[in-house]
This record gives C-alpha cells, sequence and structure tokens, in this order.
C-alpha cells in the first residue's frame, strides 16, 4: 500500500491507493498480511470484543428482589423480558456483569445468545427470557441489560417482593 499526499490551501488530504494482492506462494499457499500475520482474507477479528447482539427488539422488561422468608432463604434477582429473534431455536444463557460498589447497585447482567445449528426458518420469533441468582444487595438503583455491548434493557425501578 501507499500514501499519497494531495495539498490544497491549508489542507492536506492522504489517500491510500491499494497495491494488487500478492502473488499466492509457490508452494499454493496464500500470502501473509504484513499487520498479523495471518492470511490474507482470513478473519483476523479479535475475540475479545464483543460480539453483535441478534436480539432484533425487546420489551416488558421488569426486575424484582424476592426476600421472602424461610429456612436458607437468601435475596434472590429476578429479571425478565420478552426478546425478539431472527429465528426460533436461539438458546440463551446469562452472565453477571460488573456492579458499582455503592450500597444501592447497579448491576450490569449480560444475555448471551447462541443461533441454532442447522437451517431454521427465518421468522421474527418472540422468546421469553428470565434470569435468577443471588443478589447482591436487598435494594438496586437499577438493572442495566446488555447483548452484545448494546443495551436492551435499562431497569431503574428494582421492586422488592417480601
Amino acid at each position: 500500500m501507499t500514501f499519497r499526499t494531495l495539498i490544497m490551501p491549508g489542507v492536506a488530504f492522504f489517500m491510500l491507493s491499494a497495491c494488487a494482492p500478492a502473488e499466492n506462494s509457490a508452494e499454493g499457499g496464500t500470502a501473509a498480511s504484513p499487520e498479523s500475520g495471518a492470511p490474507e482474507g482470513e478473519n483476523t477479528t479479535d475475540m475479545t470484543e464483543p460480539s453483535s447482539c441478534a436480539v432484533v427488539d425487546s420489551r416488558n422488561w421488569h426486575a424484582w428482589v424476592d426476600v421472602m422468608p424461610g429456612p436458607d432463604s437468601a435475596p434472590r434477582l429476578h429479571v425478565s423480558g420478552e426478546v425478539d429473534m431472527p429465528t426460533p431455536g436461539y438458546v440463551f444463557e446469562w452472565r453477571e456483569g460488573a456492579a458499582d460498589r455503592s450500597a444501592t447497585p447497579v448491576q450490569r447482567l449480560i444475555l448471551e445468545a447462541t443461533p441454532p445449528d442447522g437451517m431454521t426458518a427465518q421468522v421474527i420469533t418472540p422468546e421469553q427470557v428470565k434470569y435468577e441468582g443471588p443478589a447482591i444487595a436487598r435494594m438496586y438503583r437499577g438493572i442495566i441489560v446488555l447483548c452484545g455491548g448494546a443495551v436492551l434493557a435499562d431497569l431503574p425501578d428494582v421492586s422488592i417482593t417480601e
């Protein structure tokens, strides 16, 4: 690749011109990309970056803390909502994300959606999703539901069920 500079009064523009793609090596392999060392055309995306979320839309989110008394009872956080997926058959998993350290924290929950294997109908499919886990506090300032780095829901009203 080469850079060219085009100068106009008071402004410099840099243009990037691509060279012809490297020829395949004599052994029949593909040329390596100089930036990553990986063969050209191969996906070199960093896997630590958040992936995109397949959720098309979401609604009807609710969050509450269950503090019902009983033997061996401990406060439990519940979050539920409805998500629209591009096809049926997705499998959902929840992960607890970061929470601030205030007395009434905001908890982040991460929804991970794994697509189905094989061929499926291409039809928007509503799915109920529910989280239940230990509460880190009796009261919350809010719950933020994330998917692929995007906010699906910001729930400032977390009720308490006694």
